[in-house]
């Protein structure tokens, strides 16, 4: 039998990607993401993009580990816990490091 908990954490990110990249690559947002600072942007919109696809990646990658529990229910716990500590961590260090190229070079670097 399926947990419950499981896959309504799972729905949770599901969700919360899924608003988020709507948010951030659609309306231009970028404000929402954390540790934004205007001055240093010189791209907002390549910065709403590339962050927008990221999160979109992220609730595609939940949505199959949705899909991969309710299919393998004996086997959901690691479904869910290769999304949350495999595959977040590596999109979001992905992510902070894929960024940089729209932000502003500090002088003297």
């Amino acid at each position: 039998m399926t947990n419950i908990l499981i896959l309504g954490m799972t729905e949770f990110f599901i969700v919360l990607f899924a608003v988020l990249a709507y948010m951030i690559k659609y309306k231009r947002r970028v404000e929402i993401i954390a540790g934004y600072d205007e001055k240093m942007v010189r791209d907002k919109s390549g910065l709403a993009n590339f962050v927008g696809n990221n999160l979109i990646i992220l609730a595609v990658s939940a949505l199959l580990a949705f899909i991969f529990e309710l299919l393998n229910p004996q086997t959901e716990f690691l479904a869910f816990l290769v999304f949350a500590s495999v595959i977040v961590p590596i999109i979001g260090v992905g992510t902070f490091f894929g960024m940089r190229k729209y932000l502003v070079r500090p002088k003297g670097t």
